[in-house]
């Protein structure tokens, strides 16, 4: 044999044994992903030597988050009545859905049949609220039988938070206003979210797609936890109502302004109604704490009662009102003060309650003068010195300036025209120059002086005797002097005739 032939045949050989590997390495391939992507030209009914399938409408659209049902017929056609597993598997990661199989309300997940019987059991399909928009192939299997479903997602709400729902009330069927409901997710020891209820017990809240647990709490109740709640994008779940039980000894605490403003020198009070939520009549106790430094606090059984209490009786199922009243020091100054009010039960549970104290300086403006009547002479001018006093505390009065209102024709000039500040405790002058008309009947008028802060303002009166001038005055008595001697001269003269 000639070596060209030999390398020829070599070659032959080797061509083949390339061509049947490539061969059996894309039919596996093949036969890999040929579930995977399984279209509508694959058959509704899957069929074996055993079982069949059927589904008449295989193929459904929804919007992400809706459930859709698939009723499946199941028909024995040469098997044992030996229980089979129902099962469903998907292909696009659609590990947030929820799959169940029912007959007659029944959850179910095994079928028996006797051979040649047939049975309709329906696949419950939960989806998503996220779940983008696509086809999503599921493929349900009984033994060696199976069947293609299809659900078409044609909306999404991704992005989307849900909205968590319940109401909260008694024993007695009464809404509970206040109660804390804090969702947990995954078991988390943090809360997700904090809210409350409102006062007809409703609660209303977005949270993030996903499973909680919610604990619902309130003072004078037990605490009661809810598993499971699963939240949709987009979707509302109304968990509906829940009840808390009282305990033996309770008090629900309602304070109607937890902050309160005050100037320095006042007392600020707080108005508390005592609620006993209990089972039992019940003696509270009424006590504070971190209270700031030279402060001191009471209760009094009314806002302008000069009593203290330090207990309450309050019968279970009634309420009283108290009013915590604080005293500041002398040298408080401005700013907020936080300490909290405590109402200890028989039990020694205690309540407490945040409050806060905010204190403000106070500005008081006065005005007066050296003199409440000054005198000048037509045509001439008269200096006022006007004095500004600021008797606040804590606050300066700003932009302080003089408007005086005056009879026709008179003029004024202020100087200076506008003091920037006047400090709490300091006052200040402003001197104010009157001119009255020259031509100006010889009396008694008034001018009114008004001071304008950004703070406050105040008005008073100044009198001015405008009287004539000196020397018409002078030239008068001359006059009648000259006429007086007139009438002598002339009476001396005709009296010899």
């Amino acid at each position: 044999m000639k070596i060209t032939q030999y390398f020829s045949i070599k070659s032959k050989k080797n061509l083949k044994g390339i061509a049947f590997t490539a061969f059996l390495i894309l039919f596996l391939v093949i036969s890999a992903v040929q579930p995977v992507y399984a279209d509508d030209s694959s058959s509704n009914s899957g069929s074996s030597s055993r079982f069949t399938m059927a589904c008449k409408y295989p193929g459904q659209i929804i919007e992400a988050g809706e459930v859709v049902k698939f009723d499946i017929t199941i028909k024995n056609v040469a098997g044992t009545n030996t229980p089979k597993k129902l099962r469903v598997d998907t292909f696009k990661g659609e590990n947030d859905w929820e799959f169940k199989f029912i007959k007659n309300d029944m959850k179910i997940d095994r079928l028996s049949l006797e051979p040649g019987e047939s049975d309709t059991v329906q696949l419950e399909v939960k989806t998503a609220g996220d779940t983008p928009v696509d086809t999503y192939q599921l493929r349900v299997s009984l033994d060696d039988a199976k069947l293609w479903l299809y659900i078409i997602i044609d909306k999404t709400h991704a992005g989307e938070n849900g909205v968590l729902k319940l109401k909260i009330v008694n024993e007695q069927g009464d809404t509970i206003k206040g109660a804390k409901v804090s969702a947990f997710s995954d078991r988390k020891s943090n809360a997700s979210t904090v809210v409350y209820s409102t006062s007809d017990g409703e609660v209303r809240t977005e949270l993030v797609q996903g499973t909680y647990r919610l604990l619902v709490e309130n003072d004078g109740y037990l605490s009661r936890e809810k598993d499971d709640v699963v939240i949709q994008s987009g979707y509302t779940e109304d968990v509906g109502t829940l009840m808390l039980e009282r305990k033996n000894f309770g008090l629900d605490i309602d304070t109607k302004a937890p902050v309160v403003t005050a100037q320095i020198g006042d007392k600020p009070i707080f108005e508390m109604k005592l609620s006993n939520v209990g089972k039992s009549d019940d003696t509270f106790t009424l006590s504070y704490e971190d209270m700031p430094d030279g402060w001191y606090g009471r209760y009094k059984e009314a806002a302008d009662s000069t009593s203290e209490v330090s207990e309450v009786f309050i019968k279970a199922g009634e309420e009283k009102t108290v009013f915590f009243e604080v005293i500041p020091p002398y040298s408080v100054t401005k700013g907020d003060y936080t300490f909290k009010s405590d109402v200890i039960s028989s039990d020694n549970s205690s309540y407490k309650t945040n409050l806060k104290a905010t204190i403000k300086g106070s500005s008081d403006l006065e005005v007066f003068s050296e003199k409440y009547l000054y005198e000048v002479t037509k045509g001439e001018t008269v200096e006022i010195p006007v004095k500004i006093l600021n008797k606040g505390n804590g606050v300066a009065l700003t932009n302080v300036r003089i408007e005086v209102s005056t009879p026709e024709g008179w003029k004024v000039t202020t100087s200076p025209e506008t003091l920037p500040s006047i400090a709490p405790g300091k006052k200040d002058t402003v001197l104010l120059k009157v001119v009255p008309p020259s031509n100006i009947a010889a009396s008694e008028y008034k001018i009114t002086v008004k001071v304008v802060s950004d703070q406050n303002e105040v008005s008073d009166s100044i009198r001015i005797d405008v009287k004539e001038n000196s020397l018409i005055g002078i030239f008068g008595i001359l006059m009648i002097i000259i006429v007086g001697a007139g009438v002598y001269y002339m009476y001396r003269k005709y009296e010899r005739r």
